[in-house]
């Protein structure tokens, strides 16, 4: 009897209890003192099956004070999101699931919505097709369709990796230079056209080491070390060099990510070591000593507690004690890991003084969340190795806000408004009506600025809207019209002052016009700051003036706004230069050394437009960029006026 209660006493699954709780205890000391934790949580493909579900889970983790999202971008041989270098590979722009939306920017604009940080998940990394997912008529997916030549083979010419249910996956050759470029192409895509917080790659392996006996990699193979890859794939030496051409590998897309914006932290999640290597030739510790990657989220998926803090020690040791701050550990939090264990693994990273964990995954750690809240997450954390407010909640206006002002507006109980009322301006308004949105900015950079629309539609399809910004004030059109219109409209990027700035809606002839809610988002895009050189001249209606807009960097796009034409169809001079002057003319002063000129029209507003896009590649960074403009106009010195200047310098 006594023999049977020691063992009962001493079982596994009484061992995990106590340990979880002898480390619940010795956290709770580190847990108060702690600023900064990463709480993350992977969202999969059943994350993003509609607006709705985006919202629902990114509420959830919201509420339990989780600050990153790791989102599915690359997956079964697609992106989730429409891709120019997906179309450029194989004649497909995206994963037909989602054809006609465009996920992640969903995604990235709720979670910022809530101050939570989104990193783009390439999950399938060089795993290229599914059988099972549109794999086409060879079930290799549209990519190795279009290109065989990059299918990766194992020693007896296989190129079929079951996925343990009858299909198979197929994988691209690791070391085809079409390859490698291809993946670091849909990396540099998303970091230059989304606001991630973070790119992370993942399947940066091998599907196993019998891989790597395809042409390409043999050739590469024999040129490095003049022999053939040997007959067995374990083979010392063929190991470790395929190793290091994965290590090589991701050093290129560290670095080439880092060249684009350098505040991408680049992540990966590898298998656990020493499995990685001896398995799939994934030698992650060396990524870590190596600085190819900011934060590693090892694959910790064990379903006791016991067994983690086992691997997880492994793991740590695979490192140097002073790059143990960069591992985050991956836990798993679904069906078959208790609760308390999910907690007693948190607590154990925290004991060990890691910058925080990773959940697997979303849709299975919904039961986990209320006791993760109540005993771990009690209040918001800072994500590590940022500065504070990198991601704050955006600054909402809204039309009966104390501060907005309306001049020929009145405030109605409207459907579909923000808040449930909207300030309308008739159909026969005159000009001066203006609704006034004053926004107070907390930091000098920049904003993304958006203006709600009643999800009924049926508004102006020509709605004026003006953002003074720190160059002038610069007016846009919105089109209020369709039911697509309603809810949230982005109309540009600005570079804003710290203080505040106003974004004034106009009133439109013919159409009733809906001024609801205005709000300010904070871009973390890399941009250099925009300035207002000296000032223009005077003409017929008064100075003329020059406003720039958009996102100064390499792949970014600018927009110069030029003002106080005497008439529409006044021919409006843009003069660009890279290098600035102070010389006297037409009455004023010219500020810039001409690089290239370009003309437009006015509209009946007097103003013109000129659009210019940077071109994607780093030798533009630090380029300086000014801008002035000449106005045809009677009124002016010598018929000729002149704009202030604009200046920056592309980031």
């Amino acid at each position: 009897m006594i023999t049977t209660l020691v063992r009962r006493a001493f079982s596994e699954a009484f061992l995990a209890q106590l340990l979880w709780a002898l480390l619940a205890l010795t956290s709770t000391a580190v847990s108060a003192a702690a600023q900064t934790e990463l709480r993350g949580v992977w969202v999969a493909r059943d994350g993003l099956t509609s607006r709705a579900k985006i919202i629902s889970t990114l509420d959830q983790l919201a509420a339990a004070n989780c600050n990153l999202v790791c989102v599915n971008v690359w997956s079964r041989g697609f992106t989730i999101h429409p891709s120019d270098v997906l179309f450029a590979a194989c004649g497909q722009r995206q994963d037909p699931d989602y054809i006609g939306r465009d996920p992640l920017k969903e995604f990235l604009f709720e979670a910022h919505l809530r101050g939570i940080e989104v990193e783009a998940w390439m999950e399938y990394g060089f795993m290229f097709g599914w059988s099972g997912w549109y794999g086409g008529p060879t079930g290799v997916g549209p990519v190795l369709t279009a290109n065989p030549s990059w299918i990766a083979r194992d020693q007896t010419g296989n190129s079929q990796v079951s996925d343990g249910g009858g299909g198979f996956f197929t994988w691209a050759i690791h070391e085809h230079p079409a390859v490698r470029q291809l993946l670091i192409n849909l990396a540099i895509e998303i970091v230059d056209r989304y606001d991630v917080d973070g790119l992370q790659f993942d399947r940066c392996r091998y599907p196993s080491t019998s891989f790597g006996y395809d042409a390409t990699t043999s050739a590469a193979y024999q040129a490095a070390t003049g022999q053939l890859p040997p007959a067995s794939p374990t083979q010392t030496q063929w190991k470790r060099w395929r190793a290091d051409r994965l290590n090589a590998f991701h050093q290129d897309l560290y670095s080439a990510i880092k060249a684009r914006r350098s505040t991408v932290r680049v992540t990966d999640a590898p298998t656990v070591w020493p499995g990685s290597y001896d398995n799939f030739l994934q030698d992650w510790p060396q990524w870590v000593t190596g600085n190819s990657l900011d934060l590693v989220y090892p694959q910790v998926y064990r379903t006791t507690l016991a067994s983690y803090i086992t691997t997880l020690d492994q793991q740590l040791a695979a490192v140097p004690t002073a790059q143990r701050s960069k591992i985050a550990p991956g836990i798993r939090a679904i069906s078959g890991t208790p609760t308390a264990d999910v907690l007693g693994m948190v607590a154990a990273d925290r004991t060990r003084n890691l910058p925080g964990h990773v959940f697997w995954y979303a849709e299975g750690l919904y039961d986990d969340l209320p006791s993760l809240t109540s005993q771990y997450f009690t209040a918001p954390a800072a994500v590590p190795l940022r500065p504070a407010a990198w991601r704050p909640i955006p600054i909402l206006r809204q039309d009966n806000d104390p501060t907005t002002s309306l001049t020929g507006f009145g405030v109605l109980a409207t459907n579909g408004a923000n808040g449930g009322t909207a300030a309308l301006a008739s159909p026969t308004a005159g000009p001066s009506a203006i609704a006034r949105f004053t926004m107070p900015i907390a930091e000098t950079g920049l904003w993304s600025v958006f203006v709600h629309v009643p999800t009924t539609g049926g508004y102006s399809a020509t709605t004026p809207v003006v953002v003074t910004n720190a160059t002038g004030a610069e007016r846009a059109t919105l089109n209020q019209l369709p039911a697509t219109s309603g809810g949230w409209n982005e109309i540009g990027s600005y570079w804003l002052q710290q203080g505040s700035t106003t974004v004034d809606i106009g009133a439109s002839a013919g159409a009733w016009v809906a001024a609801d809610a205005v709000m300010l988002k904070r871009s973390r895009f890399a941009t250099g700051s925009m300035q207002r050189v000296g000032n223009g001249t005077s003409g017929t209606y008064g100075p003329y003036g020059l406003s720039l807009s958009g996102r100064a960097s390499i792949a970014g796009s600018l927009r110069l706004q030029a003002a106080g034409a005497p008439s529409a169809g006044v021919p409006m001079l843009f003069v660009v230069g890279f290098q600035g002057t102070v010389a006297p003319l037409f009455g004023g002063t010219f500020y810039v050394v001409p690089d290239f000129t370009s003309f437009a029209l006015a509209d009946a507003a007097g103003r013109a437009d000129l659009s210019l896009t940077i071109p994607p590649s780093v030798v533009f960074r630090g380029l300086p960029i000014v801008a002035q403009t000449f106005v045809l106009d009677a009124g002016a010195i010598e018929g000729v006026g002149l704009g202030n200047a604009v200046s920056t310098v592309v980031q």
